[in-house]
């Protein structure tokens, strides 16, 4: 097959979406598919691409000049992520991948708590550009001939396209995300955890609360920095928020908040920290209090890592964790069951019989069974294809044709 990903960012570093989209074209050129990495955003001159994937770099194309260049492709697959693709809208994507949210991420605005602010976020979204991004994404749904595969990161997110779009269920296939469970083990973070605990002068004998968040208000972090200030009378509960926010206004805003409420000896606002295992390494328990993640990277990263996870029914990754074996779901409104999920694992058998639990689970959602699963969706989505064009897409390579991945 013949493989064309949109990729906003080219960097094989970057974390989340774009970094296991990155690592999916590398996979499967390594199953000897042509791939086509598509960008929109002028990107790095020295990015070193894996044998069998070449780069397209397209910012500097307006949108007719556009879309020539992806059909003349002939591509057998186009994979768009449908809410950032409004210049390629007018082609047939035949998978879409939903990385955010449905309608424009209508589901964020949950974490809109006042109900003033909450309706005023609902009435911006009825300027004339929102309405036409709004359109143009249900577009790639609904429009498209032949129908594309959807692919939704868990069952979650495939709930929220069925209730936003006219499409058939059995177009949306549920894959969850994998990891690299080589970088993201118990090995591997226990090896770090007195190095990172140095870097951020946590003590030995501290509870860290590991929160992994760019954007503080969505990911629960007001939250969190009210419950550990009136909820747990506790010293020794650490709090370190790695997450560069939303911009300076939010950090300013952070930093507020810990000094209004008393936890400057408890709270480090680290900022971005690449890799992410540094900051899980330092962490005893993860928080991820979101209020809407289609997935959510950082949940299955800690459970390999062992780490004991408290999140939401609002995260997908959610659908991995069995409430009290592998991990603690709580309501992200509810300050008591944050505070008593936080409060069961300062005992720390606990703590290492969630961790451990987590970590088998984590094992098991790896890279090769993630991306094996995707190549299906796409398989289906090149012959639906081919068949619409009356003629016959190219077979995948058979076992021994495969390069090593």
């Amino acid at each position: 097959m013949r493989i064309g990903i949109d990729i906003r960012t080219v960097d094989p570093i970057e974390p989340g979406q774009q970094r296991m989209l990155w690592r999916f074209g590398r996979w499967l050129a390594g199953r000897g598919h042509p791939v086509e990495l598509l960008t929109l955003r002028s990107q790095r001159t020295d990015v070193t691409l894996p044998e069998g994937v070449t780069l397209h770099r397209l910012h500097a194309l307006g949108r007719s000049a556009l879309h020539r260049y992806v059909t003349a492709l002939d591509l057998d697959v186009l994979l768009l992520n449908p809410e950032r693709a409004r210049r390629y809208r007018g082609l047939s994507a035949n998978v879409l991948r939903s990385g955010y949210g449905t309608e424009h991420y209508a589901q964020k605005l949950r974490s809109f708590r006042g109900p003033l602010e909450r309706g005023l976020r609902w009435l911006l979204r009825a300027n004339p550009w929102d309405a036409a991004e709004r359109t143009w994404e249900r577009a790639f749904y609904e429009d498209a001939e032949p129908t594309p595969e959807i692919i939704a990161q868990s069952a979650y997110m495939k709930g929220q396209i069925l209730a936003s779009y006219d499409v058939a269920p059995e177009r949306v296939h549920v894959v969850h995300n994998g990891i690299d469970t080589d970088e993201y083990s118990v090995e591997t973070r226990t090896a770090e955890r007195t190095r990172m605990r140095d870097r951020w002068a946590i003590p030995d004998d501290a509870l860290c609360l590991l929160v992994l968040a760019h954007n503080f208000r969505l990911k629960g972090v007001w939250d969190i920095l009210d419950v550990v200030a009136h909820r747990i009378d506790d010293p020794r509960v650490h709090v370190l928020v790695a997450g560069r926010g939303t911009g300076a206004a939010q950090r300013a805003s952070a930093r507020r908040r810990i000094e209004r409420l008393g936890l400057a000896d408890r709270v480090t606002l680290a900022g971005a920290v690449r890799p992410a295992l540094h900051a899980l390494a330092a962490a005893d328990v993860l928080l991820h209090l979101s209020w809407h993640d289609s997935f959510g990277f950082v949940v299955l990263e800690a459970m390999a890592c062992g780490l004991p996870v408290i999140t939401t029914p609002r995260v997908g990754a959610s659908e991995l964790i069995d409430d009290g074996v592998s991990g603690l779901l709580v309501d992200p409104g509810s300050h008591a069951a944050i505070a008593a999920a936080i409060d069961r694992l300062r005992d720390p058998d606990t703590r290492a019989a969630l961790g451990a639990e987590a970590a088998r689970v984590g094992r098991a959602h790896n890279e090769p069974t993630c991306f094996g699963a995707m190549e299906e969706v796409l398989r289906i989505a090149a012959g639906r294809r081919a068949r619409a064009r009356g003629g016959i897409v190219n077979a995948p390579p058979t076992d021994h044709q495969r390069r090593p991945t």
